[in-house]
C-alpha cells in the first residue's frame, strides 16, 4: 500500500481497486493486478517523493548493490584504438580471427543487454535466430539500465542520452517504426520496467528517475537474469522475459514472469529467489561484473556485441556484426540448437 506520509493523491478509480483487491483476498491479487495502471496513478504519482503502490508479483528482495556507473579502465577498446587523424592510436584495428576449421569451435560473443531497453528487445529475433543456426558461443550479460546507474546514489537527475531534450521522444517514435520495419509485435510497457517520468508535457519532472531503492521492478528481473546467466541460461531468460515485457501479449507482465522465468528447461522461479535473497551479493557480482566487461569494451550502451575485443553498438549494426563474424569463419549449424525462432524478415545474406 502507499505509504500515508507520502504526497501522492490517488484517484478514486485506483483507490476502488485496491478496496476491491482487498475484498476478494488472494484470489484477486493473483488473477489480475491489484491496481490498473492507467495515466492517472501515472500523473498521481509524479511528485518526487512519491512511493509505488505495493505488487504481489514482487517477492521482497535485499536492497541492491550500488548502481552507479563503475570506472572507465584508460584502456578500454575505445580509447586505446582512438584515432583522430593525427595522433597515432596505441593499438592498430583488430583484424578478423582466422576461419574456424569446424563447428567445434564456436565464435565466442559477449552481448550486453538491459531488460528495460526497447532496442535490446528489437534485435532479440535476430539474436536468438543468429545464435540457434550458427557456429556462436553467446553469452547474454545483463546490466542495471543507464537510468538507474545514472541517477548517482539517487538524485534523480537522469544523463548520458537522456540528457539530451529529443532523445527520449525519438526513441518512443522510433521503436515503433522499427519494430514494424523487423515484424516483431512491440508496445511501451505498462508499467514501464523503470519508475521514471516520461511523458514531456509533465514540465519540471520529466525524465525524473527514482532512486534504485524505491523503484519496483527493474532490479527483480535483472537479478533473475543474472541469476539465470549464473545457470548458463541468460539468453533463455531475457528470450522470455523482455518478449513478455516488450512484446505485450499479456495484461500487466509482472504477473506472468513466474510463469515464463519457469517455462525455461532448468530454471526454477522460487528457487531463484530463494537464492536471490540468500545471496545477494553473489547475483549482484554477476551484473556488476557484466558492467565491467562493458566498460572495458569502451562503451555505455545497449545492446552491445562484443567480438574479439570490439564493440558494436545498438540494434542497427546488428549487420556489421554478423558481417564481421562472417570474417572470422561464421557458419551454420548442422541442427538448429534452442532456443528457437522463426527466420527475421531482416537477415544479413551473405555478401
Amino acid at each position: 500500500m502507499i505509504s500515508p506520509t507520502k504526497k501522492t493523491a490517488i484517484t478514486g478509480g485506483l483507490t476502488a481497486a485496491l478496496m476491491l483487491a482487498v475484498t476478494l483476498g488472494t484470489q484477486a491479487q493473483t488473477v489480475s493486478p491489484p491496481f490498473p495502471v492507467t495515466p492517472e496513478l501515472i500523473d498521481s504519482l509524479d511528485a518526487e517523493d512519491a512511493t509505488w503502490p505495493d505488487d504481489p508479483a514482487v517477492p521482497d528482495l535485499p536492497p541492491l548493490s550500488d548502481t552507479d556507473d563503475p570506472p572507465v579502465p584508460k584502456d578500454n577498446f575505445l580509447f586505446s584504438h582512438y584515432w583522430d587523424g593525427l595522433h597515432p592510436p596505441e593499438k592498430q584495428p583488430p583484424v578478423p580471427l582466422s576461419p574456424q576449421s569446424n563447428l567445434d569451435e564456436p565464435l565466442k560473443v559477449d552481448v550486453i543487454w538491459s531488460m528495460r531497453s526497447p532496442y535490446s528487445y528489437l534485435v532479440l529475433q535476430r539474436l536468438v535466430w543468429l545464435h540457434s543456426n550458427y557456429n556462436i558461443d553467446l553469452r547474454v550479460r545483463p546490466v542495471m539500465p543507464i537510468a538507474v546507474r545514472s541517477t548517482k546514489g539517487g538524485s534523480g537527475s537522469a544523463g548520458g542520452a537522456f540528457g539530451v531534450w529529443y532523445k527520449l521522444p525519438d526513441a518512443m517514435w522510433d521503436t515503433v517504426r522499427s519494430a514494424h520495419f523487423n515484424g516483431v509485435p512491440f508496445k511501451w510497457p505498462t508499467p514501464d520496467p523503470i519508475w521514471q517520468n516520461i511523458h514531456p508535457v509533465h514540465g519540471e519532472n520529466w525524465q525524473y528517475v527514482h532512486p534504485p531503492e524505491k523503484q519496483p521492478y527493474i532490479g527483480w528481473v535483472v537479478r533473475l537474469c543474472a541469476y539465470a546467466q549464473m545457470q548458463a541460461k541468460s539468453l533463455e531468460c531475457v528470450n522470455q522475459l523482455s518478449h513478455l515485457i516488450f512484446g505485450n501479449q499479456e495484461e500487466h507482465w509482472p504477473a506472468h514472469v513466474k510463469e515464463r522465468f519457469n517455462s525455461i528447461e532448468g530454471l526454477d522461479y522460487d528457487e531463484a529467489i530463494r537464492f536471490i535473497q540468500q545471496n545477494p551479493e553473489k547475483v549482484d557480482a554477476v551484473w556488476l561484473e557484466n558492467s565491467q566487461i562493458q566498460v572495458q569494451a569502451g562503451h555505455g550502451g545497449v545492446p552491445l556485441f562484443i567480438f574479439n575485443g570490439e564493440p558494436f553498438f545498438g540494434q542497427d549494426r546488428f549487420d556489421q556484426f554478423v558481417w564481421r563474424l562472417r570474417q572470422s569463419g561464421l557458419r551454420q549449424r548442422h541442427e538448429p540448437i534452442p532456443p528457437f525462432t522463426t527466420k527475421p524478415i531482416r537477415w544479413p545474406d551473405a555478401g
